[in-house]
């Protein structure tokens, strides 16, 4: 089974073992949890239940059952959440989550290689794909990014609007 990150865990929140949670995914997927996985080092992907999650600026405050302390939360703290990739909700043909897009090799309209995508940051307003070693970043946006084929694991961009 495949796991996807959807959040990571900045600090704790409050007395009662809540956490602080920077999400990776959309509101939607977040805001349904049931359960959250994270995965021991070097070892296997350990489920926990949500309590409850609630939206919170940048953040989501998120609460696992049976953690009612800020001494037993304490050690989640940095920690990364993870969902089997399949009980996230299917996508359209034109929508994609950030995950899908590491990896794929970006080119110009006119066929120049820029690089691999390492990692995509979100922006507020748009997300953002930083290729290989942080040495460009591309805003995801539908004026610069012409395509994305899935299976070529290929993203296509306006060349002019690249600053290079």
């Amino acid at each position: 089974m495949e796991y996807v990150a959807i959040g990571k865990v900045a600090d704790t929140f409050g007395i009662r073992g809540e956490l602080k949670v920077l999400p990776y995914a959309p509101q939607e997927v977040l805001s349904k949890l049931r359960r959250v996985f994270f995965k021991r080092r070097g070892g296997e992907y350990m489920p926990f239940r949500v309590e409850k999650i609630r939206s919170s600026e940048k953040f989501f405050i998120l609460k696992l059952k049976g953690y009612d302390s800020l001494d037993s939360v304490e050690q989640f703290k940095g920690a990364t959440l993870f969902l089997p990739e399949k009980e996230l909700p299917k996508r359209g043909e034109d929508e994609f989550y950030a995950y899908e897009l590491v990896g794929m090799e970006v080119f110009t309209d006119r066929g120049k290689r820029l690089g691999r995508v390492e990692r995509v940051e979100d922006f507020g307003v748009y997300d953002m794909l930083v290729l290989e070693g942080g040495r460009l970043m591309i805003p995801f946006v539908g004026d610069i990014v012409l395509r994305v084929n899935k299976k070529e694991k290929r993203i296509e961009v306006r060349e002019e609007l690249i600053p290079l």
